[in-house]
């Protein structure tokens, strides 16, 4: 059974997308919510106290201690009979309730409270009546005084109709809001995945061979990517075209063994088993020089990074080692923190060579010296130099060493040919070698490897 891919990055973020969104428009309806509720109870515990002060300022207080209030008052609906809105006053001798409450049922349950206080039911006190009164103390003709409590009342469906609509406006345009959101989401991030749907779209071609590289401009967030991709792309390529050209090289320099072989055997003089074991040994020097080669000429695309100065440190200790009769002075400068972006065999290769040919061309004294190239974007470039004392070398004579490596006879090592090893490997990683005069007399060969 074919396993099942993954989601696209596209459905991935509209759905994490989606989540946030929900998150957050749900924590900001719940707090719009909060806000408006608590403002509305305080809208509704501002009027019911502006109408406990209305009945305040005209009630009157008779000799048998109960209260009385004119029968028009300025609020309306404490006047109509059967409206939202009520209230009244008590002392211990009676009560007087407004008109609004004939025929209510059932009706606010009043009682006295404290002198000096307040009482307040609200959304959180459940009840059929939102309330609010105060306590009072009233002073009578005899000097004595008698509490008085004073409310007034409305009915709870009133904010209960006001908090439903509010709510229902605020989740319908919250709603509206979150699928114009997730619209403009979708469209920011067709827009902003369609380069990862170019590279897509090239690599598609690639593979089917209409093209060699990626060729679109890219942002910068995918540089990275596009630039790895092109640069695994031309080492696959290089690598191809250096095994093909190796394995011509073999068979050229095997058609002359092969032929003076098939020559001897088909002589009329067999010729003796030591000498067609010379020819085989040569043949196998030749097809084992030819495979190392093509090794070493193998270039990795992506090269972890490699301390230089350890491997120069090492080097010259070694020689100094062994050249300990000659007196050799192997010197070594640097940062010692420096890296080189190249294949750590390659490397070893490389420094030993030069600093051998140093060794051997130079009076005694060599040094190999590590820097800081050109910076790059990613990575910087580095710079080796390795200097002898000797009689230097002209630019034509070095050109002519270099070539001589890869044009020369492939049976033989000749003199010359580890400067053209060291020339394939720098090329390999990507960088150039240089000769010039040296500042300790003799010639210094440059290692230059680019940035990244």
């Amino acid at each position: 059974m074919r396993p099942l891919g993954s989601p696209s990055l596209l459905v991935r973020l509209l759905v994490g997308a989606g989540l946030a969104l929900l998150i957050a428009l749900a924590a900001v309806g719940g707090a719009l919510d909060r806000v408006f509720t608590n403002a509305a109870e305080e809208s509704m515990r501002e009027r019911l106290e502006s109408v406990v002060y209305l009945i305040l300022s005209t009630v009157e207080v008779d000799a048998d201690g109960l209260p009385i209030v004119p029968e028009s008052l300025a609020e309306p609906r404490l006047n109509r009979p059967g409206s939202s809105l009520h209230g009244g006053a008590m002392t211990p001798a009676g009560e007087w309730r407004s008109p609004s409450l004939v025929g209510v049922v059932p009706q606010p349950n009043a009682r006295l409270i404290e002198r000096g206080s307040e009482l307040f039911r609200g959304l959180e006190v459940q009840g059929n009546w939102n309330v609010f009164a105060l306590g009072l103390g009233w002073e009578m003709p005899d000097g004595d005084i008698i509490d008085l409590t004073i409310w007034a009342a409305e009915d709870p469906n009133r904010l209960q109709m006001e908090l439903f609509r509010f709510r229902a406006d605020l989740w319908r345009w919250l709603g509206l809001a979150g699928a114009l959101i997730i619209a403009g989401q979708v469209v920011l991030l067709i827009l902003v995945l369609r380069p990862l749907r170019r590279v897509a779209g090239e690599v598609a071609r690639i593979e089917s061979g209409r093209l060699e590289r990626l060729e679109g401009s890219y942002p910068r967030e995918l540089r990275p990517l596009t630039d790895n991709l092109n640069a695994l792309l031309a080492a696959e390529r290089d690598n191809a075209r250096r095994y093909s050209e190796a394995l011509a090289d073999l068979a050229h320099a095997l058609k002359t063994p092969v032929a003076v072989l098939r020559a001897r055997i088909e002589a009329d003089s067999p010729a003796s088993p030591a000498d067609l074991a010379g020819h085989i040994d040569d043949m196998e020097q030749i097809i084992r020089r030819q495979l190392e080669r093509a090794q070493r000429s193998t270039r990795r695309a992506l090269p972890r990074a490699v301390t230089v100065r350890p491997i120069l440190d090492r080097t010259a200790d070694s020689l100094e080692r062994l050249h300990r009769d000659t007196g050799l002075v192997a010197e070594v400068e640097g940062d010692p923190g420096l890296v080189a972006y190249i294949d750590e065999r390659d490397l070893w290769e490389i420094c030993g060579n030069l600093m051998e040919n140093a060794v051997k061309y130079g009076n005694g004294r060599i040094r190999a010296c590590v820097r800081a190239g050109e910076p790059g974007r990613r990575r910087d470039g580095v710079v080796i130099e390795i200097e002898d004392d000797g009689p230097g070398i002209e630019a034509e004579q070095f050109d002519r060493l270099v070539e001589r490596g890869q044009r020369g006879d492939e049976r033989r090592e000749g003199q010359g040919l580890g400067l053209s090893i060291v020339n394939e490997l720098v090329e390999a990683g990507g960088g150039r070698l240089e000769a010039a005069r040296s500042g300790i007399g003799g010639a210094v060969f440059r290692v230059i490897l680019p940035p990244s």
